[in-house]
Parts: C-alpha cells; structure tokens; sequence
C-alpha cells in the first residue's frame, strides 16, 4: 500500500512538472500557407474552423489557437489568428476597407463587452488595421488586432494576465506577423 502511495505522489509530481514546462512554451514560426500569413506564437497550436457571422456575411473562420495546459494558465490564456475571406473590391477601395475594418472590430468586441471600447488606428506589420484592448474584472487583458491583407481579414488575439511582464512575447507576436503573398 506504502509503494502505490509513492507510485501515485511519483505521477502526480511527474504531472505538474509537465504541465509546467507550458509556462515555459518554446516558440516557433508558425506558417499556415492555407491561410496565407506566418506569426511566432507559441509551438502546439490546434487549428479549427467556425461558421459563424462575419463583417462579409456568414462564412467559415479558421483559427490557430494556443493555450496552455491548465496548470500554467497564471500568465497567458490565449494566443489566436483567426481569418476569413474578403471580398476583393473591399481591398481595392480603402473607403470600403475602412468601413469593413470599422464593422469586423464592431462585431469582434460584442466577445467580450456590450460596453463601449475605443478602438484605434494602428498599423499592423504594413498593414492597415483597428485594435483594441480589453480589461476585465479578473484582470485578464484581451488584445486584438485586425487588418485586411490580400482578401483576408485576419483577426489576431492576446489573452494573458495583467500583473505579468508579458509585453516582450506579446510584441514577438504582433511583430512577427506577415501575409505570405
């Protein structure tokens, strides 16, 4: 009975250890040529796909999610690309992508807030874009950032907690991101 106790504290510690070798997640260049962009996030990334509604009407949104184990979830929550297709005149005429990039953080905001978040100009990488920043009361911080790219929307998301030194791998996100074409 005395050596199965032992087994059972062996695996549990075994467990924790692990999972916290998350906090420590190694990062990769992640290249999704389906979706036509590379980013440096996190290495283990699920992909998935939604229909949901979009800026451009219902369509499919394809994701790229990192999220740690359960036991290393103090310091980030979440890193995501997520994209769509854009029609190709809403490219073509910066009046029009004004106006969808306007609507897409609009819709993406109502995720988190039906109060009023300012969202601002930035330039993402080259690319024009909307971001904005979320606290909540738990003190988790949401950034996201989105631009139009060569018909595409991407979507780029950073959940993580708000008393962590995170900016250096929350800058290596942003920074890194490119559209492949």
């Amino acid at each position: 009975m005395r050596s199965f106790a032992k087994f059972i504290v062996l695996i549990c510690l075994l467990a924790v250890v692990s999972s916290c070798s998350d906090d420590n997640h190694p990062w990769a260049k992640y290249t999704s040529a389906e979706g036509g962009f590379t980013v440096m996030m996190p290495s283990r990334v699920k992909k998935s796909e939604k229909k949901e509604y979009t800026v451009f009407g219902k369509q499919i949104t394809h994701f790229v999610t990192w999220k740690p184990s359960s036991f290393a979830i103090d310091k980030f929550k979440l890193f995501q690309v997520s994209y769509t297709d854009c029609p190709p005149r809403i490219a073509a005429d910066s009046a029009l992508l004004n106006s969808a990039l306007d609507s897409a953080m609009a819709i993406r905001k109502k995720d988190f807030t039906e109060g009023d978040l300012e969202a601002e100009n930035v330039d993402l990488n080259g690319y024009p874009g909307r971001s904005f920043i979320f606290v909540n009361k738990d003190e988790d911080v949401a950034i996201v950032r989105e631009c139009i790219v060569n018909n595409r929307k991407y979507d780029l998301t950073v959940v993580t907690k708000k008393n962590y030194k995170t900016s250096a791998e929350v800058g290596t996100f942003f920074n890194s991101f490119q559209s492949l074409r």
